[in-house]
């Protein structure tokens, strides 16, 4: 036997944290404990053999021929290439009805959009791919995707059918504002499956109505949280299939003010309301100083458990990100061009493809090449061999990587990690 690589030790609150970045184990132990049975070997062997069983199943120690790295490696090459399951994130728009100065796309368009042939061409992609995939998984997302609900319905109706005919599963993601949900709308994505609905909020009521406004410069804060009690929980009783998540940025904000925030959702709805905290970070349109950051992220994900709110886990495990970090997601927008990310739509070399009027993707071979090498460079690079948060991490955001071949974005513990222990 040996000890796994990717043993962590951390204190943790007033305790000490051993969490395994492969396994996704963890064990809390007293501040003080003997911790050298996940580090040597010769520790691991003077335990009971209850002990050592307990380590041996949670993947803190392993069998002497195991090789975690291929076999990572092999992992994540296996769900990259995964031909079982197709994400498609739908951006029917660039347009919004806020205007925060923080967002990515606000200095961008596609073009006129026409968002009638945007969806008959989708249909025809529909047609001869959607029956390939077990599961496909349909997003929704803009600009404000709620904008042409009665589209994105229509389209959605189609695959209901489709699927029924060619006995494959489908289910939704949307992303929203939340400022045009109404319960109608709700209800009628809660019968296309409809899995995870997230709407944001900016840490709070005062940092929100200054940044999340109306185009008209109105506020919003009042407006989503009224839709938060009113509309979204009505899927309270729509059992584990559904999962609302509630985004706090974090920006310039201190813990008391989020508690403000999470004090306004009724008890009643709390354990239903899955947290996603994330810090606001500079891009091309936004380059302000914010006193919050990924390291530490933690004090609000305590705080949120001492509410009552579960802490969204990582839904994509042994993927370098959860929208663009493997072969079979990508972003469709509003002008058919297909996108591996669109955080930064001036760089064209996120852009693989299009759509084209047959509904049929026109690859960018070397674009597609470029952004696989990015998502796969972590194994190549000595530093991400030799870290231990290698199988959360695996080497960061690839369209950083993409944009600067020299370097990579290490992702924090807070960010990545410390969720799974919630």
């Amino acid at each position: 036997m040996k000890i796994s690589n990717y043993n962590i030790i951390k204190d943790f609150n007033e305790n000490i944290l051993i969490y395994n970045s492969f396994s996704k184990a963890s064990f809390i132990l007293e501040k003080g404990s003997d911790v050298n049975m996940f580090k040597d070997i010769e520790a691991f062997y003077k335990l009971t053999d209850s002990e050592q069983k307990m380590l041996i199943e949670n993947g803190f120690v392993i069998d002497d021929n195991r090789d975690e790295l291929t076999e990572l490696k092999y992992i994540y090459e296996q769900k990259f290439f995964e031909t079982d399951f197709l994400n498609i994130i739908l951006v029917p728009t660039l347009s919004c009805n806020f205007k925060c100065p923080y967002c990515c796309e606000k200095d961008f368009s596609c073009g006129k959009e026409n968002i009638k042939k945007y969806f008959e061409v989708l249909k025809k992609y529909a047609e001869k791919n959607f029956f390939l995939h077990n599961r496909v998984q349909i997003s929704l997302f803009g600009g404000e995707p709620l904008i042409y609900i009665k589209e994105c319905l229509e389209f959605l109706d189609w695959v209901k059918k489709d699927a029924e005919m060619k006995k494959y599963e489908y289910f939704i993601i949307v992303t929203t504002n939340g400022s045009l949900l109404t319960k109608e709308i709700f209800e009628k994505l809660k019968s296309h499956n409809l899995y995870t609905l997230q709407i944001t909020i900016d840490s709070d009521k005062e940092n929100h109505d200054k940044m999340r406004i109306y185009k008209n410069g109105n506020p919003s804060f009042d407006v989503l949280m009224d839709k938060i009690k009113n509309v979204v929980h009505a899927g309270a009783d729509y059992g584990d299939e559904f999962k609302f998540v509630l985004r706090i940025n974090l920006n310039n904000t201190s813990i008391e003010k989020v508690r403000e925030t999470l004090n306004c959702i009724d008890l009643k709805n709390r354990n239903k309301t899955y947290l996603l905290i994330r810090a606001i970070y500079n891009t091309h349109a936004y380059n302000e100083k914010n006193k919050n950051n990924l390291f530490s992220l933690k004090k609000y994900y305590d705080l949120g458990t001492e509410l009552g709110f579960p802490i969204l886990k990582e839904q994509y495990q042994y993927q370098t990100c959860e929208s663009c970090g493997d072969r079979k997601m990508f972003h469709l927008m509003p002008d058919l061009s297909v996108w591996k990310c669109i955080n930064d739509i001036g760089f064209e070399k996120a852009k693989i493809g299009k759509i084209n009027d047959d509904g049929l993707i026109e690859l960018i071979p070397e674009n597609v090449i470029g952004w696989y090498k990015s998502c796969m460079s972590a194994f190549q690079d000595e530093e991400c061999v030799k870290c231990k948060m290698l199988p959360d991490c695996l080497g960061g955001c690839p369209l950083y990587k993409c944009k600067n071949s020299d370097g990579k974005s290490c992702r924090s513990f807070d960010m990545m990690s410390l969720p799974s222990l919630y």
